[in-house]
């Protein structure tokens, strides 16, 4: 999740393919999903073919998903991968 964070789209390419063949959960299955959709979008709007990615509104749309009670277990991996995208881009907040 990191080499997405930091834009480094190949490293993680790679890294969710080698991670591919080691998928044993449904749960997996969907988090490999939503990775990989992330690095497809972020790489398109890096080179412009892609308008807008806007990761706070896919964030908010997961927690929605979250609270679906029809969930299976690919969707909550997929959901929960795009929650944890969101904590780790999302800034510190300040400290009083």
């Amino acid at each position: 999740m990191q080499l997405i964070v930091n834009s480094e789209f190949d490293a993680a390419k790679k890294k969710v393919t080698s991670m591919s063949a080691r998928v044993r959960t449904e749960r997996m299955r969907g988090s490999l999903a939503a990775a990989n959709g992330m690095i497809t979008s972020m790489t398109k709007k890096k080179e412009g073919s892609l308008p807008s990615w806007d990761e706070e509104k896919a964030v908010r749309a997961a927690h929605q998903i979250l609270k679906s009670e029809m969930l299976d277990d690919f969707d909550k991996g997929y959901a929960e991968t795009l929650v944890k995208y969101g904590k780790l881009t999302k800034p510190a907040k300040p400290q009083a």
